[in-house]
């Protein structure tokens, strides 16, 4: 990773915050103790968290270590590799509302990765050609907008982990239970993004790959049916960490058993549950 200054602390960008108790029972062997590592050999790799109240972390007390980033974060510290966050979150946006920001965020903050998680609110359960064709544009361009402004930024495209179309007792999470349309707006947005990613070869293995929430099942999602429980943020920590972890030269951490993936335009596979994640 490029040498930069490093700011003093981590910039929250937007954050929503939200109050709710759910069920936290994290799907992996936890573990306290922090790695025991040498004086730093390389220096500090920054990472901009791009999202909406699922990156901000929703289900969880707001920070900059809120959400998939305190799985991320401590992966990180595990395998020594010195790290800051900056979180540019907001509830309820779409992709397109990064595409006046991008720029900003990126000669303002010149992060090492871009981690970009949108869609989600983006309704395509009933769009046209036209409406598709556009949200690939949107998508494309906030990574053209990226990579074109800094030569040396490394970025990884989302796809959405897939929300219940329902709630249960107990919902409490703005903007209130999942709505009905969101599995099959999330399926054509997955397919979208992965059509518009295929597309930019121009910047070769400046975009990786895709870190996959897809295969996430909904026992991990809070009683809304849409943000994931803490212990669902435990496995996007992993999954994010698990996708960037070949760029920094660092081992594979371990997922949950029977965590499966899927490619846009595929079914999604059968998730056979393990009785220590509790969600059987």
């Amino acid at each position: 990773m490029k040498r930069r200054p490093v700011l003093v602390g981590a910039i929250a960008f937007v954050l929503v915050a939200v109050g709710l108790s759910v069920p936290s029972g994290t799907p992996v062997a936890a573990q306290t103790a922090a790695a025991a590592c040498p004086a730093p050999t390389r220096p500090t790799v920054k990472i901009l968290t791009v999202g909406d109240s699922i990156t901000g972390g929703a289900t969880m007390t707001e920070s900059v270590t809120a959400g998939y980033r305190a799985e991320l974060g401590w992966l990180l510290d595990q395998f020594c590799v010195p790290h800051e966050f900056v979180v540019a979150a907001a509830g309820g946006v779409t992709c397109n509302y990064w595409s006046s920001r991008m720029a900003d965020l990126v000669t303002t903050h010149r992060p090492d990765l871009i981690l970009l998680n949108c869609g989600t609110n983006n309704n395509l359960s009933n769009a046209t050609s036209a409406q598709i064709a556009a949200f690939e544009s949107t998508y494309r361009a906030l990574f053209d907008t990226a990579l074109d402004l800094d030569p040396d930024v490394i970025m990884y495209p989302s796809w959405v982990q897939y929300s219940s179309g329902h709630g249960t007792d107990g919902c409490t999470t703005p903007p209130g239970p999942s709505p009905a349309w969101l599995p099959a707006s999330e399926a054509k947005v997955n397919d979208a993004i992965y059509r518009s990613i295929l597309v930019i070869d121009e910047y070769g293995d400046r975009v990786p790959t895709w870190i996959d929430y897809q295969s996430i099942p909904e026992g991990y999602l809070d009683q809304c049916g849409v943000h994931p429980t803490p212990g669902g943020y435990t496995v996007m920590g992993r999954l994010a960490y698990n996708t960037i972890a070949p760029r920094l030269g660092t081992p594979q951490a371990p997922l949950p058993c029977g965590l499966v993936g899927r490619r846009p335009g595929y079914p999604v596979g059968q998730w056979i549950p393990c009785a220590r994640m509790n969600l059987n």
